[in-house]
């Protein structure tokens, strides 16, 4: 199991089934390779790259508009990362 063991797999399988984007439509938007996208959704393979994630979220959000900011936060948050920026403060 990967570090943030099957919690990517579970927030992708969601955003796939709530957007009716397939896999294959994510491979051609992303050049990521399909079969390594079906295996992120199962669980198969963990921990995809930042860069990866941004792919597939990107193309989410071109592919579908059923899909806010919030749910590819909760992509970003599934591997430990955020797109919010944080701002501090004070200065």
């Amino acid at each position: 199991m990967g570090l943030y063991g099957n919690n990517f797999a579970k927030t992708f399988s969601d955003l796939i089934d709530k957007s009716g984007v397939s896999c294959y439509k994510i491979a051609q938007f992303t050049a990521l390779n399909e079969g390594y996208l079906s295996k992120l959704r199962s669980g198969e393979k963990n921990n995809p790259s930042p860069e990866a994630v941004m792919k597939i979220c990107l193309a989410l959000a071109r592919l579908s508009n059923k899909l806010t900011l919030y749910d590819f936060e909760e992509l970003f948050n599934s591997v430990g990362r955020s797109i919010f920026i944080k701002l501090s403060s004070g200065n």
